[in-house]
C-alpha cells in the first residue's frame, strides 16, 4: 500500500510535464517494463497489486511489486521509429534510431545480436546471406518484420531468441530460412517466446538439423503463409498452445510430426496442408485438446503406424473442412486417447493401409488401419462424413470406439472394401479380423442422421457392436434417421467343419447390423441388404441377446442366411417390418418370439426354412398384423397367445385374400415366389405356408380365404395391398376360427 501511494504521488507530481517532450519509463532493475510518450497515455489507475495503463495501443498491466523505478525523460527527436537490418552476403547494414535509447546491435560479418530494453521496437529484416544469423536478447516485447529475407547458416540457427518475451512477426514478400544440418540447434527458428504471426507474405523454412520452427510459448497465426519445405524432425514444435485463426500452412515434408504441440491446438480458420512420410509420425500431435471450428485442414500421412491427428486428450470438431489420407499400415486418420466429439464440418477420410499382426504377451494381435479411432467414447451430433477404406485396407475400421459410440445427427457415406483374414493367435488357436463401417467395443446409439454404409470385403460388417445397440429415438419421426446398410463379402473360414447338412466349423461371418448385446429399434427408416451368394452367415440384423422393435420402417433382405436373427428373444411391439431371405428364414429367434404390434411381413425360403422361425417354440402373439411365408412356419404357442392366427397351406406365388363372413376385406397379399434352394428338403416343391394374424381375427368367428386369384389396383408394399384393391378369380374356402391357431388348406399339397 505504501508503495502504491508513493507511485501515485510521484505520477501526480509529473502531470504538468510537457506532453510533447517526455516519455514515461517503468523499470525493474535493468529491464524496461514500459516506455511510452506521455501524450499517448490516456489514464493510469491501481487495483490491489496491479497498475493499469491505457494508451494508444490499448491496456497494459504491471505488477506493482515488479516496479523499482519510474523516470520521465525528455526525448531527443528520432530520425525514425524503426530498426532496419539488411543482409548483404557476408556483411550486414543496420539503421538503428534507438542506438542511444535502449537498443544495442552487435554485428560480426553477417552475424547479428540484438540487445534491447526498449518496449515494442519494430524491426524490419531484409536482404540475403547464406552465412548469416540473427539472435535477439530483448527484455520486452517487440515487432519483427521479415521483408523478402533470405537467410541461411551452414552450422547453426537462422533466427533465435535468448529471452522469453512476446513477439509479433509480420510477413512481407517471400522470406526463406535454413539452418545447418550438423548444428546443435533445435530449430531453424528457435523462439522461446509468445509468438503472433500476421501479414500477407510467405515464410519458407527448411529444418536441416531438427525442427523447422521451435516455439516455447503460445503461438497465434492470424494471416500469412508458412511453408515448411523440409525438416529433419517436426515442422513446427510448440511447447504451449497453438491457435490458427487464418493464413496458410504448407508442410511439404516433415521428418517427424508436422505439428507437435504440447498444449492445445485450436483451428479457427485458414488453410492447412500437412504431409508426413516417416513411420510412427503424426500430421498433428497435440498433448492437450484438439479443436477445429472452421478453416480447411488437409493431412497426408504415409508411414506405418502414423496418425493424421493424434490427441493425448480430447478432440472437438465443430466446423470446417477436414481431409485426411492415411496410407500406412496400422495408421489412423484421427486417434484420440480421450473422447471425440463432432458436431459439424465436412470430414473426408481415406484409410488405405493394411492390418499388421503385433506380438502382445506372446500372442498375435491385429493392429488396424482406421479412419477415426478413440480409446474412450465418440459422440457425433452433426457433420458431413465421407470415409473410404479401399481394397488395400484389410480388416480396418471406419469409425471405431473402444468405449461407446453415440450418433444423433450428420450425413455418413462409409465404404469398406478390403477383405478380412484369418490369423494364428498362438499355437493352434486361430481367429479372424474383418472390416466394419461403425464399430464400438461398448454400447452404440444411432439416434439421428443419414447413413449409407457399404462393406464389400470378406467378413465385412456394416455395424458391429460389442455391447447394446439402440437405433432411433422412441417416439421420434422416422425421417430423423435413415440407415442404409449393404454387405456383399463372403464369410471367412477359420476352422473347417465336420460335414453334415449344417457344415459346422468356425467362421467370421459378414453382417449388416450385429450387436453382441441387446438390439433395440425405436424409429427410423432402416434398410439392410446382405447380398452374399456363396455361404451362410450373412444375416442382415442380428442380436446375440434380445432384439426389440418398437417402431420404425425396417426392411431386411438377405440372399443366403436369415434376414433377421435373435439369439435369446425377438419382440416386435410396433413399426412397419419386412424381412426376406432367398435361402433361409426371414425372421429367426433361437429363443422366444413375441409379436405384440406393428405391421410385419417375413418371407423365408423353401422347406425347411420359415417366415417366422422360433426355435424353442415359445411363440407368443398378442397383437400386430403379421404375415410369415416360407416352406414352413413355427406354430404359435396356443397357451400364451391372446390373438388368433391362420396357418394357410398354399403355393408360392399365389394371391391370398382374407375376408370376414360379411365380405369385409382383412388382408390381400401376394405370396412371394421361391428363388433360392432354401435347403430343398425332398418333396418340398412349390408348397408354401403362410402364417397370418390380425386384430380383426376373433375366435368363434367365420372367415373366407381366397387363393390363386389375381390382384389389381391398390397400393402394394412388399406384397401387402391396401386401398382400392380388386381380387378376381381363384378359389375360396370357408374357415371357422375356434382356436388360437387354425389350419387352412388353400391349394397347398403334402410333401
Amino acid at each position: 500500500m505504501r508503495k502504491t501511494l508513493f507511485i501515485m504521488a510521484f505520477l501526480l507530481g509529473c502531470i504538468g510535464l510537457s506532453a510533447q517532450e517526455y516519455h514515461m519509463k517503468v523499470f525493474n532493475t535493468a529491464f524496461m517494463l514500459y516506455d511510452k510518450d506521455v501524450s499517448t497515455i490516456e489514464e493510469f489507475r491501481f487495483n490491489g497489486e496491479h497498475m493499469f495503463i491505457n494508451d494508444d495501443n490499448g491496456g497494459n498491466t504491471l505488477n506493482i511489486r515488479d516496479i523499482d523505478s519510474i523516470i520521465f525523460r525528455q526525448e531527443s527527436p528520432h530520425t525514425g521509429d524503426t530498426v532496419y537490418i539488411t543482409y548483404n552476403g557476408n556483411s550486414v547494414t543496420v539503421d538503428n534510431p534507438f542506438a542511444d535509447d535502449g537498443v544495442q546491435i552487435h554485428t560480426e560479418g553477417a552475424f547479428v545480436d540484438v540487445e534491447s530494453w526498449r518496449m515494442d521496437v519494430p524491426y524490419v529484416v531484409s536482404g540475403s546471406s547464406d552465412n548469416g544469423r540473427l539472435i535477439y536478447y530483448s527484455m520486452t516485447s517487440f515487432h519483427l518484420t521479415l521483408d523478402n529475407l533470405s537467410l541461411s547458416n551452414p552450422s547453426t540457427v537462422a533466427i533465435a531468441m535468448g529471452v522469453y518475451v512476446p513477439v509479433t512477426l509480420r510477413l512481407k514478400g517471400t522470406s526463406t530460412l535454413a539452418d545447418g544440418a550438423n548444428g546443435p540447434q533445435v530449430g531453424t527458428m528457435d523462439m522461446p517466446c509468445e509468438l503472433t504471426i500476421n501479414g500477407p507474405g510467405t515464410l519458407q523454412i527448411t529444418g536441416n538439423a531438427k525442427h523447422a520452427m521451435n516455439i516455447e510459448g503460445p503461438i497465434t497465426i492470424n494471416s500469412g503463409t508458412i511453408r515448411i519445405l523440409d525438416s529433419d524432425s517436426d515442422g513446427i514444435h510448440g511447447s504451449s498452445n497453438l491457435t490458427w485463426n487464418g493464413g496458410t500452412l504448407e508442410i511439404v515434408s516433415a521428418g517427424s510430426d508436422g505439428l507437435d504441440i504440447s498444449g492445445n491446438v485450436t483451428i479457427q480458420g485458414g488453410d492447412l496442408n500437412i504431409n508426413t512420410t516417416a513411420e510412427s509420425q503424426r500430421g498433428i500431435k497435440v498433448s492437450g485438446i484438439f479443436t477445429m471450428n472452421d478453416g480447411s485442414l488437409t493431412l497426408n500421412t504415409s508411414g506405418a503406424d502414423s496418425k493424421g491427428i493424434k490427441a493425448d486428450s480430447l478432440v472437438y470438431i465443430y466446423g470446417g473442412t477436414l481431409t485426411i489420407a492415411n496410407s500406412g499400415d496400422m495408421s489412423k486418420g484421427i486417434k484420440a486417447d480421450g473422447d471425440i466429439n463432432i458436431s459439424g464440418g465436412t470430414i473426408d477420410i481415406t484409410s488405405s493401409g493394411s492390418t499388421i499382426l503385433q506380438l502382445v504377451n506372446n500372442q498375435n494381435e491385429p493392429a488396424y488401419c482406421t479412419a477415426i479411432k478413440c480409446d474412450t467414447d465418440i459422440n457425433i451430433t452433426g457433420g458431413d462424413f465421407t470415409i473410404t477404406l479401399p481394397t488395400t485396407n484389410h480388416g480396418g475400421k471406419s469409425i471405431s470406439a473402444d468405449g461407446n459410440l453415440s450418433i444423433s445427427g450428420g450425413d455418413f457415406t462409409i465404404t469398406t472394401q478390403g477383405d478380412g483374414a484369418t490369423y494364428t493367435i498362438s499355437g493352434n488357436n486361430k481367429d479372424a479380423y474383418t472390416s466394419s463401417c461403425l464399430k464400438s467395443e461398448g454400447n452404440m446409439e444411432l439416434l439421428g442422421g443419414n447413413f449409407n454404409l457399404t462393406s464389400t470385403g470378406r467378413g465385412g460388417k456394416g455395424i458391429n457392436v460389442g455391447g447394446t445397440l439402440v437405433i432411433g429415438q422412441e417416439g421420434a419421426n422416422n425421417d430423423d434417421l435413415t440407415l442404409n446398410v449393404t454387405t456383399s463379402g463372403e464369410r471367412i473360414t477359420i476352422t473347417q467343419g465336420g460335414g453334415g447338412p449344417w457344415g459346422g466349423g468356425d467362421y467370421a461371418n459378414p453382417k449388416g447390423v450385429k450387436a453382441q448385446g441387446n438390439l433395440t429399434i425405436n424409429s427410423g427408416n432402416v434398410t439392410v441388404h446382405c447380398t452374399q451368394t456363396q455361404n451362410e452367415g450373412g444375416e442382415c440384423i442380428e442380436s446375440k441377446a434380445t432384439l426389440t422393435i418398437n417402431g420404425g420402417n425396417i426392411e431386411a433382405y438377405s440372399v443366403k442366411d436369415d434376414a433377421v436373427n435373435a439369439a435369446q428373444n425377438l419382440t416386435i411391439n410396433g413399426g412397419i417390418y419386412y424381412a426376406h431371405s432367398d435361402n433361409n428364414d426371414g425372421t429367426d429367434s433361437n429363443g422366444t418370439m413375441f409379436l405384440n404390434g406393428g405391421l410385419n411381413i417375413s418371407n423365408g425360403a423353401r422347406s425347411p426354412e420359415e417366415g417366422f422361425d422360433c426355435d424353442n417354440n415359445q411363440f407368443k402373439i398378442t397383437g400386430s398384423t403379421s404375415i410369415g411365408t416360407g416352406g414352413g412356419t413355427s406354430n404359435p404357442s396356443t397357451n400364451v397367445c391372446t390373438q388368433p392366427s391362420l396357418k394357410i397351406n398354399t403355393q408360392h406365388g399365389y394371391a391370398i385374400q382374407i375376408l370376414k363372413s360379411d365380405g369385409t376385406v382383412i388382408c390381400t397379399y401376394q405370396c412371394p415366389t421361391f428363388t433360392g434352394s432354401g435347403g430343398g428338403w425332398p418333396g418340398g416343391g412349390n408348397n408354401m405356408v403362410m402364417l397370418f394374424t390380425d386384430p380383426q381375427l376373433q375366435t368363434g368367428q367365420s372367415y373366407i380365404v381366397k387363393y390363386n386369384g389375381t390382384i389389381s389396383g391398390g397400393t402394394n408394399w412388399n406384397g401387402y395391398y391396401t386401398g382400392n384393391v380388386t381380387y378376381t378369380g381363384g378359389q375360396s374356402v370357408n374357415v371357422n376360427v375356434n382356436s388360437m391357431v387354425t389350419t387352412v388348406n388353400a391349394g397347398g399339397g403334402g410333401w
